[in-house]
């Protein structure tokens, strides 16, 4: 017999539908993140094109365009902060649509008036944004969510992101890139106008002293027959135990805040240093390794359908698996690829050298050509196993760790150091590959998948169907003495302790 938890996510779907359709509106930024980093790999190849009759770039500035964003999103999530706090989840996710908008234009129209500038300031506004839209959306669904769901519902973020890919990759095919502006950048609106009828987080109008707007906003996400009051309860009581000094310095000097605030910006090190944005950026080679007819065109699209399928088989796992267990999966068989493909770049590359010495050894291209498969099994194998969990979980988890009145200011701290990250690997991965090699630079992102088993085994606790309170209670967070009546401690044995 089924108990109450281990139910599929969502098996009274018509009970949850509301707060399906939240996290489904909020996740419309991250398909507009998407969108931005999708736009590049149809784009970038037209505007170096030596006929290019539009505006011509450099290969210094494509680069420039390319790395832009993931720079700029650094500062956004910084700087979501204050709006966020200050004006609601809600507002500021409806709010960033239309300066999303603006972005795309201006890159569009940039064409029309020969200006590179423009295409540089349109690049810089939707960069600012796609870190605005991280721990915002993310913050938004995992406050509206309830335990049982969370888990699946956070994963619709880094499931909009993929498929925002896919539209920009399969949209670039068929179009001329200033076109590809004007299409993606038309559907920001959907999420502003969405947003529009969407509630605010409960947990936000309770910090903010507007009870009564808390409690129709959780009525309408729970649904109209349920008992929300345990629940506005807990809210309440972690709500009025927010300390006055919400600081930085505050943050540096709380062991409750430091720890939850090192697990995920160490999980987000490690999903960048898993080295997906470096394997995705070589694919085309990779398909070319394997002897692959396939064009580059069709190969961004085959591979950004395949995480998009497995990261919404992620959002499925997650809530059954538990957040651990889909990381340590996933970091695993990220490690068994990478170390794969570091495998076959060594071996080619010796048969290479014996065969410039040795003319007539023809077996090593044999043997070669007999392997060609191997590197597209290994690229494949490593995006699904980076789908079903550090492509989607650190943001889920970056969500749920954080006490309420520091949510916004740890959650854009994480997902800014991320973006960070993602900046590093993208701007350093052509230096360390002809520096170190192909081969070298896989194995260094294999150590990093390997660690982060290990870290996620020893360091990370189990949120799966826990309260966004108990999760706090666990790291210590200060709450009134009532508070122990209405939301208990996670269980000791349950989960690892963090120390």
């Amino acid at each position: 017999m089924k108990t109450r938890k281990n139910l599929p996510p969502f098996k009274n779907w018509q009970k949850v539908a509301p707060q399906i359709v939240c996290a489904t509106s909020a996740s419309w930024a991250m398909l507009c993140t998407g969108l931005v980093r999708g736009w590049s790999s149809s784009a970038i190849p037209q505007l170096t094109a030596q006929n290019n009759e539009t505006l011509y770039l450099e290969q210094e500035e494509a680069a420039w365009i390319t790395s832009l964003p993931p720079l700029c999103a650094i500062f956004g999530s910084l700087l979501i902060a204050f709006p966020m706090e200050m004006y609601g989840r809600r507002m500021t996710l409806a709010t960033i649509s239309i300066p999303y908008i603006l972005g795309f234009y201006l890159m569009g129209i940039s064409c029309y008036v020969k200006s590179t500038s423009l295409l540089f300031i349109g690049r810089v506004i939707t960069g600012l944004l796609t870190g605005a839209s991280t721990p915002t959306s993310q913050i938004y669904v995992s406050e509206c969510s309830s335990p049982r769901i969370r888990g699946a519902l956070g994963s619709f973020t880094a499931t909009f992101l993929s498929l925002g890919i896919v539209i920009a990759y399969i949209v670039g095919a068929f179009v001329e890139w200033q076109t590809l502006c004007f299409l993606i950048g038309s559907l920001p609106i959907v999420l502003g106008l969405a947003m529009l009828f969407m509630p605010e987080t409960p947990s936000w109008l309770v910090a903010h002293n507007q009870e009564p707007q808390a409690k129709v906003a959780l009525q309408k996400l729970r649904g109209k027959y349920t008992d929300i009051e345990p629940e506005l309860q807990r809210m309440k009581t972690n709500g009025n135990s927010q300390m006055l000094d919400v600081s930085y310095a505050n943050i540096l000097t709380s062991s409750h805040l430091m720890k939850p605030l090192f697990i995920s910006m160490a999980l987000m090190f490690f999903q960048q240093f898993s080295g997906i944005n470096a394997i995705v950026f070589y694919s085309a080679s990779i398909f070319q390794e394997a002897g692959s007819s396939v064009d580059r065109f069709m190969s961004s699209i085959m591979i950004g359908i395949v995480q998009l399928v497995f990261t919404m088989i992620s959002a499925l796992l997650v809530d059954r698996s538990g957040r651990r267990l889909l990381l340590m999966i996933s970091g695993t068989f990220m490690a068994i690829s990478l170390i794969g493909l570091s495998a076959f770049v060594y071996l080619k590359n010796a048969w290479e050298e014996i065969t410039v010495v040795d003319e007539s050894n023809s077996s090593g291209s044999f043997v070669i050509s007999e392997l060609g498969w191997l590197p597209l099994l290994c690229l494949v194998s490593f995006i699904i196993a980076y789908s079903i969990g550090f492509g989607a979980v650190p943001q889920l988890i970056m969500g749920e760790l954080f006490p309420l009145e520091y949510r916004h200011r740890l959650g854009t701290i994480s997902a800014s150091f991320g973006l960070s990250c993602t900046f590093i690997v993208v701007r350093t991965f052509p230096e360390m590959a002809a520096t170190m090699g192909i081969g070298s630079v896989y194995g260094l992102y294999a150590a990093c998948c390997l660690t982060a088993v290990l870290f996620v085994a020893f360091c990370l606790p189990e949120t799966k169907g826990k309260t966004l309170e108990e999760i706090n209670r666990f790291f210590g967070h200060p709450l009134k003495d009532t508070a122990s009546q209405t939301c208990s401690p996670l269980p000791e044995k349950s989960i690892p302790v963090f120390e």
